[in-house]
């Protein structure tokens, strides 16, 4: 990296760091440097998530902050707003400000590659979290959830609900790794036991996703279920059909275990979600990453349990966080 271009990131980080130190989550527009933890810490930690427009990254980084609590540890936070081009150059500007290790979330698992290798040229260790890279040779361990596991829960509880046969839809996110792990678990787990009738790309998205719902439902009367590969998918199918209620009837799955996924399902809207534990990634991403700069060994991956989550015991998980 040039020195010009070193310096440069340098001073927009030290001038964006300010509303960080007043204890904010993540920056107020969006495009520059949040920073939590010790101001004079000896240790930097970079977190780079897909988008902060989920939940999700948020309730991670609250896991991330929480590990490092009490510890001389700083965080800072960017949010390339699910633009890889983005992450790869505030990876290049987090590298500049001199972290000690980098917890990330891809958006594209080969897009980041650049970054990823501007990493490792500078021996700064990357944490890969919730979607593994394409090459995990640049990243020291993976941390995410059990997602094969996770698409096949959902399998077993939709099958016990509806017939063999049954037309399903499904609302995906092909350019997520973690995404197309869950729907290789839910096929696995439900071989031909549905028929799948339509699979569009939701982009991970409630909004994109509920246009997409009201076109299933528009052209496929004889749908059962509809299945989001992730919460905000399947709460676009879940405001879709509240325009149906001759549909009441058609069942809805996400994957997430968020607290919007969890009250629809308190609200008898949605039917389940394959349930991870963001706060769980978090802490352990942040303790990986600590072990690293210490000089520890650590996994190559490092497995979060997934489980369901249904009418039946969402008032053991709440409504009000993540679990």
């Amino acid at each position: 990296m040039k020195v010009l271009h070193k310096a440069a990131a340098v001073f927009s980080i030290a001038a964006l760091a300010v509303a960080g130190l007043a204890g904010c989550g993540n920056s107020s527009d969006g495009s520059g440097v949040a920073t939590s933890g010790d101001s004079n810490a000896k240790i930097k930690i970079g977190y780079v998530p897909s988008t902060m427009n989920n939940p999700f990254w948020q309730a991670i980084l609250d896991g991330v902050n929480a590990e490092v609590e009490g510890k001389s540890v700083s965080v800072q936070s960017v949010d390339p707003q699910a633009d890889q081009s983005k992450m790869n150059d505030m990876v290049g500007d987090l590298i500049a400000s001199g972290v000690d290790a980098i917890i990330l979330g891809p958006y594209d698992t080969t897009g980041v590659q650049p970054a990823l290798q501007a990493a490792a040229d500078a021996n700064i260790p990357v944490i890969n979290i919730d979607t593994p890279v394409d090459d995990l040779d640049l990243v020291k361990t993976v941390v995410a959830s059990d997602n094969p596991k996770a698409g096949e829960l959902v399998a077993e509880d939709m099958m016990k609900k509806l017939d063999k046969g049954s037309e399903i839809a499904v609302i995906n996110c092909p350019a997520g790794q973690a995404c197309i792990q869950r729907l290789e678990g839910f096929k696995e787990k439900a071989g031909d036991y549905f028929n799948i009738v339509q699979e569009l790309d939701g982009k991970g998205e409630l909004a994109t996703s509920l246009t997409l719902a009201e076109d299933i439902l528009q052209s496929n009367p004889n749908v059962k279920a509809i299945l989001g590969i992730n919460d905000p998918m399947a709460l676009g199918a879940v405001q879709a059909l509240a325009a149906h209620p001759e549909m009441s009837d058609v069942l809805v799955y996400g994957v997430d275990g968020s607290p919007d996924g969890k009250q629809a399902i308190k609200d008898g809207t949605m039917t389940g979600t394959g349930a991870q534990s963001p706060d769980e990634i978090g802490h352990k991403a942040a303790k990986a990453a600590l072990d690293v700069i210490d000089g520890k060994e650590i996994e190559k991956n490092i497995v979060v349990d997934t489980f369901l989550i249904t009418k039946d015991n969402v008032d053991e998980y709440g409504t009000d966080g993540w679990q």
